[in-house]
């Protein structure tokens, strides 16, 4: 059986590659697609954004990834939670995949833009659309990763696997850059800099997850069956 420090410190691993390769995919490879004035300025670098697509991908892994790890861990204290993190790990696959379509809908319409010729007051008409669906699909997206997140801590606390005051700040911080980056889908403005306390907080767990791994507690039973067991 894999031992918690490892499984730690295979998460730690993989949330940290997550956060080094997140940051040059979304603000310097897929600038082009993500900036002002895509249609005009996508096309120009289409190889670059079609590789930021799909490095993507590895993002989202990176995600299963560290669920893979942590499952057999979590099984030991919560059937529900642990599960819990799996599935939400899933769907964050299926919100990136819906992300990753409406952005390389708008490279489609940045290359057509392009050609000499082009029905340009359409494609602009389109570009709104496609831009307002890509912003709607990132957020959701965003929406589920945080709160894949915020889950995560919340085991983490729940059963003592990392220090509780680390657990806790986590929880607190996730939870507010949840609610941030769900705003823009109610129509308000985004506010970054509330979502600086979740990435320190996030970078302080990742290391302390590679140095230390998950706490080797004493098995215990499952919760969740003692919980059922007493209801009957």
């Amino acid at each position: 059986m894999q031992s918690a420090k490892s499984a730690g410190r295979i998460i730690g691993l993989a949330l940290l590659v997550q956060l080094l390769l997140a940051l040059p995919v979304y603000f310097v490879w897929m600038r082009p697609v993500t900036g002002s004035g895509f249609l005009a300025n996508a096309a120009g670098s289409a190889a670059q954004v079609r590789v930021a697509l799909l490095l993507t991908f590895v993002l989202g892994a990176m995600t299963f990834t560290a669920a893979i790890a942590a499952l057999p861990v979590f099984r030991r204290y919560s059937e529900r939670l642990a599960f819990a993190y799996l599935a939400l790990s899933v769907v964050g696959l299926a919100t990136l995949a819906m992300e990753s379509i409406a952005m390389r809908n708008m490279l489609s319409l940045s290359l057509e833009y392009a050609k000499a010729g082009a029905a340009n007051e359409l494609l602009q008409t389109l570009g709104g659309l496609a831009r307002s669906t890509a912003v709607a699909a990132h957020h959701t997206n965003l929406m589920v990763a945080h709160g894949t997140v915020l889950l995560l801590y919340v085991i983490l606390y729940r059963f003592a696997l990392v220090p509780r005051a680390l657990a806790a700040c986590g929880m607190a911080a996730s939870l507010l850059s949840t609610t941030v980056v769900t705003m823009p889908l109610l129509g308000y403005r985004l506010v970054f800099a509330l979502v600086t306390p979740a990435a320190l907080t996030n970078l302080a767990l990742m290391l302390w997850l590679i140095v230390r791994g998950l706490a080797e507690r004493q098995h215990l039973p499952d919760r969740d069956s003692i919980a059922q067991s007493g209801s009957r």
